[in-house]
């Protein structure tokens, strides 16, 4: 099974909804639109009964990871299983598409499904499972992305919301608390090398103070 991996820069800044129909309006005529408008990501996290990779990112740690279960569509036979690993501003994200039912089984905390598959990621997300992780919060939230011909990505993520409903995690009928008001929206800021001039152009206006913004430090923030 192959492992997916992206190497890349990202940056996050909160911004008004205002904001992002002008720029949206701006990456229009200049980037594509991926998967043709907005789109919902629901991830589960885990972490250890030391909630390390928590106090982490509060502590402002350099090196720090986060180990989650990413789906988009909740009758999709298929999941990514993920550790993102972030060294400053830099990050590794290294998936695993896994199916539902692998997916079910993880998050009701049996993994042994993970030792059936041949690659060094599924070994790594097994060794930490063993060790104590457990889903400690739902994250969903609504997406529109925009990429380049480039590895660039610009996403606007708005209506964060957050669960601990984990029985629920492939339902409908989940209950949420809503992390953010209407206005709030998290801009990211995604590219390998360089940012594209005529891109930096545009969001420059926009972009003046970066902000260290992790959805699943504000999900976890409200326990």
């Amino acid at each position: 099974m192959e492992i997916l991996k992206t190497f890349r820069h990202e940056y996050k800044y909160v911004i008004p909804y205002g904001d992002m129909l002008e720029i949206r309006n701006k990456l229009d005529d200049v980037l594509k639109l991926d998967q043709g408008g907005p789109y919902f990501v629901r991830s589960v996290y885990f972490d250890n009964p030391e909630n390390e990779d928590y106090y982490a990112k509060q502590n402002g740690e350099i090196v720090r990871k986060k180990l989650r279960i990413r789906i988009y569509d909740i009758d999709s036979d298929l999941a990514k299983i993920e550790i993102k690993g972030k060294y400053d501003y830099h990050q590794l994200k290294e998936s695993l598409v896994i199916s539902k039912e692998i997916a079910k089984r993880i998050i009701n905390g049996e993994y042994h499904d993970l030792l059936q598959i041949d690659n060094d990621l599924a070994k790594r997300i097994y060794v930490l499972l063993q060790s104590g992780y457990r889903p400690k919060v739902i994250i969903e939230y609504d997406r529109v992305a925009y990429i380049a011909t480039t590895t660039t990505r610009i996403t606007f993520d708005y209506n964060i919301k957050k669960s601990n409903d984990f029985d629920n995690f492939y339902s409908n009928d989940i209950n949420y608390i809503e992390l953010t008001n209407p206005n709030d929206v998290i801009l990211e800021v995604k590219f390998d090398r360089f940012l594209e001039p005529y891109i930096s152009k545009i969001l420059e206006k926009y972009t003046s103070r970066y902000q260290s913004v992790s959805k699943y430090v504000m999900g976890r923030n409200e326990y």
